[in-house]
């Protein structure tokens, strides 16, 4: 389902208090700016075309009385307007809604039960070339099932703004678009994430291949991406659209073994990690390393709260340089490092007081809270759901009550990004009732020793 991003005033404010937060300072030194720029250049899409066999290409689509073939490879202005003509008007998803919306999409589809294409994707390779682009070093060895979602025609003048595509289950990590070698012009898909942008012009690229054999172009990009469909200037621009999931089976496990050229990917990352870890100016007396994961995950909403659910779960459905830089801190330290979920709250109830950072390692599941009541929610986070109290100030220390909470000094190498912020929902009680909320973002928590113990054994250097 799509979900338009169109944050909130109150979202607005929040990530302008949280740039200012002294609690997110990043540590300063050369070699974690070196590190940080390696995570930085990692692309969260890929892209390319891909060669296909003219048997691939033929389109089936309509009802059994009324059975329709195209050849999309010599597809006719006449048959794709048919086709157009024959497509439902496209919604996206608001709220788990569908909502018919022209000024914001403009565009037909066909659902997955309403036409066939002679294309295998798994057996044709390109699967496993697109688990190669998103995927780093031993990670593109994940098994990946590929579901099937719709079909789209954007006629001349059709288009889509800017949205995100909402992960249907906590498997589903991406999205992978294929767009057919229909002649037209414009439709560029332009992406963007953490601040950069990216545009994919397939009409160009599908151009430059047409005197080769047949080519479709595609592109496959994570979830949290945010994205949109440039306005048709002419032609038909089809495509169809697969949601891409983690699918735990050892039959493909062994399949591939590649090292990925480009972005940073285990090996680079473990190199730059220990380069960081052997400079013995370098936090000598060890701490907390703090990572700002770059992606979304969905969290299970419904569960057992009595069930013990910490943020494990999340270790095998980690993306691109988030996966890269887990494994490499894990090897670099010798240890497996902690995912937490980072709640900013305030140190009084309501939304006075000084601001509080506390990373919990479990799934938090709220229930009613009354906001007159003591203790605040930064402390039910710590006393309920084990949760840290990370770089607190002083106004927030004034506050902790008879029995002490955990605290610690966490030096950030990358920052909490606005990329994984989920806003977590409650129900709160007041003069009158009201929603709450807190914003959580997913990071990695890495516990170093002083130089010489950095992973827990002497150094024999």
């Amino acid at each position: 389902m799509f979900e338009p991003t169109s944050d909130s005033d109150d979202y607005d404010n929040h990530e302008r208090q949280l740039g200012h937060n002294p609690c997110v300072t990043l540590i300063e030194h050369p070699r974690a700016d070196i590190l940080r720029q390696a995570l930085d250049e990692t692309l969260p899409y890929c892209a390319g075309t891909f060669k296909l066999t003219s048997e691939c290409l033929p389109l089936y689509y309509g009802t059994t009385e009324d059975a329709r073939r195209i050849n999309l490879l010599k597809a006719s202005a006449s048959a794709l307007a048919a086709l157009e003509t024959f497509c439902e008007p496209a919604t996206f998803g608001v709220s788990q809604e569908n909502v018919l919306d022209l000024t914001y999409r403009k565009a037909g589809k066909l659902d997955r039960h309403q036409f066939a294409l002679n294309l295998d994707i798994e057996r044709s390779g390109l699967l496993d070339i697109v688990r190669m682009g998103l995927f780093t070093g031993k990670g593109q060895r994940q098994p990946v099932r590929a579901e099937l979602h719709k079909l789209n025609v954007y006629g001349k003048g059709c288009f889509f703004k800017s949205h995100k595509d909402t992960p249907r289950s906590t498997a589903m990590f991406a999205s992978l678009v294929l767009i057919f070698p229909t002649e037209h012009s414009g439709g560029q898909l332009i992406m963007r994430h953490g601040g950069r942008e990216w545009t994919f012009d397939a009409a160009s690229v599908l151009a430059e291949a047409r005197h080769l054999e047949p080519h479709i172009a595609y592109v496959a990009f994570f979830s949290d991406v945010e994205h949109e469909v440039a306005r048709v200037d002419s032609g038909h621009r089809l495509s169809i659209t697969y949601n891409l999931h983690y699918a735990f089976d050892d039959a493909y496990v062994d399949r591939l073994e590649v090292i990925q050229p480009r972005g940073a990917n285990t090996s680079a990352l473990l190199d730059l990690v220990d380069s960081l870890l052997e400079d013995r100016t370098f936090l000598p007396n060890g701490g907390v390393l703090g990572f700002g994961l770059r992606h979304l995950y969905p969290l299970p909403t419904h569960f057992d709260p009595h069930e013990d659910k910490t943020l494990d779960i999340l270790k095998e459905k980690l993306k691109g340089v988030d996966a890269a830089l887990f494994h490499a801190c894990a090897e670099a330290v010798g240890s497996t490092p902690t995912l937490y979920a980072i709640f900013e709250a305030h140190s009084q109830a309501g939304a006075g007081g000084a601001r509080a950072l506390v990373a919990c390692p479990r799934i938090v599941k709220f229930h009613t809270y009354d906001m007159d009541e003591e203790p605040p929610v930064w402390e039910k986070l710590c006393r309920q759901w084990d949760g840290v109290l990370i770089n607190p100030t002083p106004e927030v220390l004034e506050t902790v009550g008879s029995v002490p909470v955990r605290s610690w000094t966490v030096h950030w190498v990358t920052p909490l990004s606005d990329m994984n912020r989920v806003k977590t929902r409650f129900a709160a009680y007041g003069n009158e009732p009201m929603m709450g909320y807190l914003y959580q973002r997913i990071c990695l928590l890495v516990h170093v020793g002083p130089p010489g113990r950095r992973n827990g054994r002497v150094s024999q250097s």
